[in-house]
């Protein structure tokens, strides 16, 4: 009878584990990750708040960053998230709806680049002209025109004789 009384006992304790089980089975909830993406605004560290300009709305979405979260880059380096430049592409993975989204992953994309094109830059020193200078800059100007003047006669001249040749 003993054992009659000690099987019942380890029947009943198994029926009630496996009863358990499929009541706790029957209690798990199920966690939906959502992907957004956006423009990166900033990141509050006193409220462990991420803002984010999002593609789908006109209000930015704030986003809990807990120590769990992952911050990387495209090729999966790690990044501090205080490292992150404004208007930078991100893609965020998260939990939770409406005030409370919670991020477990943040991807920051390499921002569009743009073709930089040769860039060339004159500076101008000036300095006060010596008297020298000055005269040999007025000499050279006397020159030139003295210079153009010929060159307008000979000019004239073979025209004149062209025109008299014909």
């Amino acid at each position: 009878m003993k054992t009659n009384i000690t099987g019942i006992g380890i029947a009943s304790l198994a029926l009630g584990i496996c009863l358990w089980s499929t009541q706790a089975a029957a209690q798990q909830t199920t966690t939906t990750v959502t992907t957004s993406k956006g423009a990166f605004s900033e990141y509050v560290p006193s409220s462990e708040t991420m803002v984010v300009k999002t593609e789908s709305g006109p209000a930015p979405l704030h986003y809990s960053v807990t120590k769990q979260t992952t911050v990387v880059d495209e090729s999966g380096a790690p990044i501090a998230i205080d490292h992150i430049s404004a208007g930078s592409p991100v893609s965020i993975q998260y939990t939770g709806t409406g005030d409370r989204l919670v991020a477990s992953r943040i991807v920051v994309q390499r921002p569009a680049t743009t073709a930089v094109t040769d860039q060339q830059t004159t500076t101008t020193t000036t300095r006060p002209v010596s008297r020298h200078e000055e005269h040999e800059a007025k000499e050279a100007q006397k020159h030139e025109k003295k210079a153009a003047k010929e060159e307008k006669k000979a000019q004239e001249h073979a025209e004149k004789a062209n025109d008299d040749g014909h």
